[in-house]
């Protein structure tokens, strides 16, 4: 069984995300989406809440070959632990680029088994990222074509207590 892993805050998923997830899922027998920690990031929502939105998300695209776990450590350890030698990341621009090989290349320092597949997103998605959604969500924007209707949701109530009516 070939596995991949993609790993991400996800806060929140977006369409650009899911897009990746449903062409890793048919490179993969079994795609590992990876909810993870990050040290210098400021979530809107509990990891539970991010790992529930892809769920749902998926289940509505009917992609069966997922598994969602959360994890708040370093992704290659957590890779060793589950047997997993090919991490998935999705780019969306050449500074996408640039961070992703660095990542990729503390991870192989790491350890050298692990390899880094780089998927390119669809172009109707390459402006979308998760801080920007939240900045126009936080100002009342248009969030509809950006992410699932169940984030979408999430967020309106997130940002009702910043603009209570």
């Amino acid at each position: 069984m070939y596995k991949g892993m993609y790993v991400g805050s996800f806060d929140p998923v977006t369409k650009g995300h899911i897009n990746i997830l449903k062409r890793a899922s048919l490179l993969f027998d079994e795609v590992i989406v990876v909810v993870s920690a990050s040290t210098s990031k400021q979530y809107w929502f509990s990891a539970e809440e991010r790992a529930g939105f892809i769920e749902e998300t998926l289940a509505d695209e009917n992609i069966t070959n997922i598994r969602i776990l959360t994890h708040d450590g370093l992704t290659v350890k957590l890779a060793e632990k589950l047997g997993i030698t090919v991490l998935i990341r999705g780019i969306r621009s050449v500074k996408d680029m640039e961070f992703e090989v660095d990542v990729a290349t503390l991870n192989k320092i790491q350890n050298q088994s692990i390899e880094t597949v780089f998927l390119i997103a669809d172009e109707k998605y390459r402006s979308i990222s998760s801080s920007m959604v939240k900045e126009i969500a936080y100002y009342q924007g248009k969030i509809d074509e950006l992410v699932p209707a169940a984030v979408e949701k999430a967020m309106i109530e997130h940002v009702k207590k910043r603009w209570p009516e």
